[in-house]
């Protein structure tokens, strides 16, 4: 028996966190994608910082910075508000989105940033808490070029491809974390390029497995039918009660790409962690969403 409790089970979490992957985080690109926003108009904020690079040598002097387009989405990728910021080389730019759209308090979405061709960005976001005291991490993608590539011509930064995310075809474990000794919940984050349904816009099921923290297995039933899923572990009835301690492994769907992790709180460290999904490193051939039952790291 593996048990592991209490701070042992915080160390556990954070090193399942920092694992080898293929997602790419930090980088200066095109673009950047904010997979989870939200604001309720009084202490609850999406806040994101970006740091602005302009290649002078690829327009004129006169050129005093670049533009940056913002476009937030609601969970279904309809277009829900947009706007431009300017910003100049070495430029920093904070961003609260309550500030931006105090009236979209409530709704649940997410942000694309797409530069101009002279400039590059990098950003950070963070979900603040103001009356808990409490700035939850939130990963930002870099997207590139390639991202944007078989856009709508009306929805020019609708993101079609995700580079620096987890690729189609592939598994990935995520954490959960829901034993009620801790009071501790977990919400597992998923956005998708595109929902998983099928030609009639019905939620395709998937058949996934969890661990718990006794190497037990169970299979169950998940649906990904937007492209801002949000999961909660303790409302899957088909997870067994003494599975309160472990991981999921899921897979991309063969067209889709995305990405994924975990908010998990307790009531013995107070604030809320963001755990990173681990991609399993495995081939990437045609295979159904369904993860593969070969161990993750194991080639």
């Amino acid at each position: 028996m593996k048990k592991i409790v209490g701070f042992l089970g915080m160390l556990a979490m954070l090193l399942f966190a920092v694992q080898a992957q293929a997602v790419t985080l930090g980088k200066y690109t095109r673009g950047a994608l904010v997979p989870s926003v939200f604001h309720d108009g009084a202490s609850v904020d999406t806040v994101v910082g970006i740091i602005c690079q302009i290649d002078c040598s690829r327009h004129d002097t006169k050129t005093k910075g670049g533009k940056i387009h913002w476009t937030f989405y609601d969970v279904n990728s309809t277009h829900v508000a947009d706007g431009d910021l300017k910003c100049t080389d070495d430029d920093f730019l904070p961003f609260s989105w309550m500030q931006t759209r105090d009236r979209l308090n409530g709704m649940e979405g997410y942000l694309v940033f797409h530069a101009d061709a002279n400039t590059t960005i990098s950003a950070n976001a963070f979900l603040v808490d103001q009356s808990n005291k409490d700035a939850i991490f939130i990963p930002v993608i870099p997207l590139v070029d390639n991202d944007f590539a078989g856009a709508p011509a009306d929805n020019p930064d609708a993101v079609m491809h995700l580079s620096n995310g987890i690729l189609a075809r592939t598994s990935y474990d995520v954490r959960y974390w829901i034993d009620p000794t801790y009071n501790a919940k977990t919400t597992i984050v998923v956005w998708l390029t595109k929902p998983y349904k099928d030609n009639d816009g019905k939620p395709i099921p998937m058949l996934v497995d969890a661990w718990n923290n006794d190497e037990v297995r169970a299979s169950i039933t998940l649906y990904l039918p937007q492209e801002l899923n949000k999961l909660c572990p303790s409302t899957w009835k088909a997870l067994p009660s003494d599975f309160i301690d472990g991981f999921v492994r899921l897979a991309m769907p063969a067209t889709i790409d995305g990405f994924a992790y975990s908010y998990i709180s307790s009531s013995i460290f107070g604030a809320q962690q963001t755990l990173l999904a681990a991609e399993c490193e495995q081939p990437r051939g045609e295979r159904p969403a369904t993860p593969s039952n070969t161990p993750c790291g194991c080639q």
